[in-house]
């Protein structure tokens, strides 16, 4: 046995491992597994965060072994150990690791080891100074490190330390210095030294040796391989892994998914559809609370404001391989924001980093994938990073596609759906999901699903969710290295998936130095070539960010983009809120197209009216069927598109005479090219680039006709998080429209959408508020006082609820309107007072936001330091708190005895009954009865009438209906 030790022990002399190539990260993980391995599991993992000087650390007794010379301690004169002994010796105590990495190594080894004595040193004055926090001094110490310390009796780098050591504890022994009282001080620190026993190093030829000792730690870090040998020699990672079947398409998969992948396509109308790379446009999006791990909870005092790249970077640079993995769960990401707010654009820049990655050595690259891959290099540089140190294979997923694809099928898995991309890049096309996941267990995986948010219909998404959880469960339970980012929107689009298994980030509002930041860079990337318009555009830009009228447009990446493109436009003046921003984007292209000498000039000039009807109702249509999931593209057919062309122009008179089949045909032909913003989807027909123009383009056709009609079309949508940014679109068509007998209308419908609403159980668990302060954050009613002061006394009554999943949300839009002047700022703080002399949830809710969430929004959207203070706001000493609601079950069963509801509907009814009785909530069949009710009127006004009398008094009950119950009915289908 120990010969056997010892023949790998010589062996590993002749192996090289690239620890530098692991980044600080994997490599601490690397030493953690490693002491693991040889300790056992005593060994104790610290995370990030402080650690009081321990990477790791053991209490009781452990072997320590050595196998090879170089080990040395400073109590033995630094004898040099025989290579073909095996030595061991009981340690007992506190042993403690720390670990330091030198990113960069120096050519000359002493220098190296001089590095590496000065972390050493720095350690030490931490740990014999009693005021540096460390109050447990270790009796043993044990140094990791990528340095080789050269065993030069004298003047090598083992005894250059042991050298420096010795003096240091010499300096503390010196009482010649000592001058007043600090001979007592210096003699402290000498007690605290001489409780060390032992100081050990684990230097790069010990790592080297125990690597090629524990076999199962040295596969689990992938960064120890040369990223040529990745493709070129798949068999040599498993004997199982069929290689003939999997090189040709993982080769080909990554370097055409670099090209195709890498593209933007939100190009200005009547471009040639020409595309920018996302590594031009891309900009590190900040990220706000962490839910776990607890280190990186947001504190009022330190609110949690990240660099996303940072953060998903660092996650995937550990290994995730539950057996060695030093992190803790859950360690998948979901990633949630608004429309506009960037996701898909960082999310395909991140999966491009780990394409570049692995392709960046890669000899059989052409001259666009070296433009990829160093155009990704750059980027990631102006973000203070460098290409992903710990290589993982890159796959992004759309789920919308896959859901239309494979949504549907009962034995369907993602595993399968990525070998079918894999075999869409394949010559050979023979990539088989056994293959794929034989990859998956040998080889780290990057995996982001994207779009959520886009798979609307109820049981295909809950199919989608369940796989995903699915394919998570199953890569850990194979003991897999697979980092997951999934995206989607917030609150209304995220179930409570999988927390074991995902932690949420939720991205931020641009501060106004990252809008200029980010609108710098696209307005020099798109006006190139014209310096003087770059300089007009970019100062009106921060002219904008300065005023209180615009800077909240400046929150999303695309809103920026879009200002560019107004600024830079003759077109009208800016409005301040998003709607008019919209609209005016609309404005401007199509201006700027009819201005061309062009083709299409005379047809924009003369069929203005048509061509905006055209967006309207393709913008409609396409919202439309995409809330029933059976589409993952927002896209008409040629055939659709042609019908609708038709049915507008008979609308407006035209005959299907020789002259308007001719206009037809020019209105056909110009949607197939580019048409202002309808645009080609290449197989899939034709739509938006962009989704909030589809969404603003469906709001244009909604809010057609007369207001009764419009109210009407409003109320069946206003529940749905799908339709949720059409209509605050619609809201704020309304608002810009210098209608003023319209205002009160619109504030009114908000204030009463939950009257008459059963099938949603309105008036128990209403929706209303939070579209209220959906609205107000919108900025439509800035200029209307009145209308915008009713529409936060809506809002506010959300924090009647008990603990709202999404508090932070709402703390961050009462302190973003509290910026907008003084009177808003009373009007916050007097509607807060008021809440604190409510119920006990009531108050419990206010309380929780201003304890936990109100200093870190004053600081998360960058308010002025005047609009500051909402945490202190306090009730009225003199008012008197209300009681709090008692639960009525005689009238519960009142109303349902009283119901006019026979039959089967009585059955159903009597069901939804037991379960709310019964505490059937928690469970899946419990929250189906409930919806089964729910989804005929009779039943569900019976029911609503009755929780009526008791939900108040039973917050458990409000939140298991508010969480699980309601979302699949807000997602019901609505249009008709």
């Amino acid at each position: 046995m120990v010969s056997d030790l010892i023949s790998k022990v010589r062996r590993s002399a002749e192996v090289t491992y690239d620890l530098e190539q692991l980044g600080s990260s994997g490599f601490q993980d690397l030493a953690a597994s490693l002491a693991v391995s040889v300790f056992g599991p005593s060994v104790q993992v610290m995370g990030a965060g402080r650690d009081g000087g321990r990477d790791m650390y053991l209490e009781g007794s452990c072997t320590w072994t050595e196998l090879h010379a170089g080990d040395h301690d400073d109590r033995d004169g630094g004898h040099q150990h025989d290579a073909n002994r095996v030595r061991s010796e009981t340690w007992t105590g506190y042993t403690v690791f720390q670990v330091k990495q030198k990113a960069v190594l120096a050519a000359r080894p002493q220098d190296n080891a001089a590095w590496l004595w000065s972390e050493v040193r720095k350690e030490l004055d931490s740990w014999v100074k009693p005021s540096a926090g460390r109050d447990r001094t270790p009796n043993q110490l044990v140094f990791i490190t990528n340095i080789a310390l050269t065993p030069t009796p004298g003047s090598g780098g083992h005894d250059y330390l042991l050298q420096k050591i010795a003096e240091y504890g010499a300096s503390l022994a010196d009482p010649s210095r000592d001058v007043d009282d600090h001979g007592a001080a210096r003699r402290q620190r000498l007690r605290r030294l001489r409780r060390i026993d032992k100081i050990r190093f684990w230097d790069r030829n010990k790592l080297t040796a125990l690597l090629n000792l524990h076999g199962g730690v040295r596969k689990a870090f992938k960064g120890l391989m040369s990223v040529p040998d990745v493709l070129s020699d798949l068999a040599a990672l498993s004997d199982a892994l069929p290689a003939n079947e999997l090189e040709d398409g993982l080769r080909r998969h990554a370097r055409s998914a670099l090209l195709s992948d890498g593209r933007l396509y939100f190009a200005e109308a009547g471009g040639d559809s020409s595309s920018v790379q996302v590594h031009d446009v891309a900009v590190d999006l900040p990220v706000l609370a962490v839910e776990d791990p607890a280190e990186d909870r947001v504190s009022p005092e330190v609110p949690a404001r990240r660099s996303l790249i940072n953060l998903v970077l660092d996650q995937a640079d550990h290994v995730l391989k539950p057996a060695v993995t030093t992190q803790q769960s859950p360690r998948h990401l979901i990633l949630t924001g608004d429309p506009g707010n960037g996701k898909t654009t960082i999310s395909r820049l991140l999966t491009q980093a780990y394409r570049a990655a692995l392709l960046r050595e890669a000899s059989n690259l052409g001259a666009d994938h070296h433009m990829v891959v160093d155009g990704t290099v750059r980027a990631l540089s102006r973000f203070g990073r460098t290409l992903p140190r710990h290589p993982r294979w890159p796959i992004r997923i759309d789920l919308a596609e896959y859901a239309e694809e494979r949504g549907h099928l009962i034995d369907d898995t993602l595993i399968r759906w990525v070998a079918e991309k894999v075999n869409a890049s394949s010559n050979t096309g023979t990539v088989t999901p056994r293959a794929m996941a034989t990859w998956q267990s040998e080889w780290p995986w990057f995996v982001v699903l994207d779009g959520l948010d886009e798979v609307t219909e109820p049981s295909v998404r809950a199919t989608v969710i369940e796989r995903v959880v699915s394919f998570v469960n199953e890569a850990e339970g194979d003991n897999c290295d697979v980092f997951v980012l999934l995206t989607t929107r917030p609150f209304g689009y995220i179930e409570n998936i999988s927390p074991a298994q995902f932690r949420t980030l939720s991205l931020a509002d641009l501060t106004p130095a990252e809008a200029i930041s980010y609108g710098t860079a696209v307005t020099n990337l798109r006006l190139r070539d014209d310096e003087e318009r770059r300089v007009v555009v970019i100062k009106q830009l921060s002219e904008a960010a300065e005023s209180e009228s615009f800077r909240h447009l400046l929150r999303t990446p695309l809103q920026v983009l879009i200002l560019t493109i107004i600024i830079d436009s003759s077109a009208g003046n800016l409005a301040p809120d998003r709607f008019s921003l919209f609209w005016s984007y609309y404005n401007t292209v199509f201006n700027r197209e009819r201005n061309k000498r062009t083709t299409l000039r005379g047809l924009l000039r003369d069929h203005r009216p048509q061509i905006t009807k055209l967006h309207e109702r393709v913008g409609y249509e396409l919202q439309r069927r995409s809330e029933d999931g059976g589409r993952a593209f927002s896209a008409l057919t040629e055939d659709e598109l042609r019908r609708i062309i038709r049915d507008i122009l008979a609308d407006a008179g035209h005959k299907s005479g020789e002259g308007d089949n001719d206009l037809l045909e020019r209105l056909f032909t110009a949607a197939t090219q580019r048409l202002v913003l309808i645009a080609p989807r290449g197989q899939h027909g034709f739509g938006f680039d962009v989704r909030p123009l589809q969404e603003l383009s469906a709001a244009l056709h909604i809010t057609n006709g007369e207001f009764d009609d419009v109210a009407e079309r409003l109320r069946l949508i206003a529940a749905s998080p799908h339709w949720r940014n059409t209509w605050i679109f619609a809201a704020g068509r309304i608002f810009a429209q210098d209608q003023d007998h319209l205002l009160p209308r619109i504030v009114e419908l908000v204030e009463t959408l939950d009257v008459a609403a059963p099938r949603r159980l309105g008036r128990v668990a209403p929706i209303g508020p939070r579209l209220a302060l959906d609205l107000i954050d919108d900025g439509m009613a800035r200029s209307w006082p009145l209308h915008s002061n009713r529409l936060l006394g809506v809002g506010l009554t959300v924090l009647n609820e008990p603990h709202p999943p999404d508090l932070s949300a709402i703390a961050r839009v009462l302190v973003r309107y509290s910026d907008n002047g003084q009177a808003q700022r009373t009007a916050v703080a007097a509607g807060i007072r008021a809440l604190l002399a409510g119920p006990t949830t009531t108050r419990t809710t206010v309380e929780r936001m201003q304890d936990q969430e109100v200093k870190a929004a004053e600081i998360q959207v960058n308010v002025r330091p005047i609009a500051r203070g909402l945490w202190a706001v306090r009730k009225e000493p003199a008012s008197h708190l209300a009681p709090d609601p008692a639960a009525d079950w005689s009238e519960f069963a009142a109303e349902i005895d009283t119901a006019p509801v026979e039959g089967a509907a009585r059955d159903i009814l009597q069901r939804a009954v037991a379960v709310v009785r019964g505490g059937g909530l928690t469970t899946l069949q419990g929250q189906e009865a409930i919806r089964c009710a729910l989804s005929t009127m009779e039943i569900a006004t019976a029911l609503e009438s009755a929780l009526v009398h008791v939900l108040g008094a039973n917050p458990s009950m409000f939140m298991m209906l508010r969480d699980r119950v309601l979302p699949d009915v807000y997602r019901t289908a609505t249009t008709r």
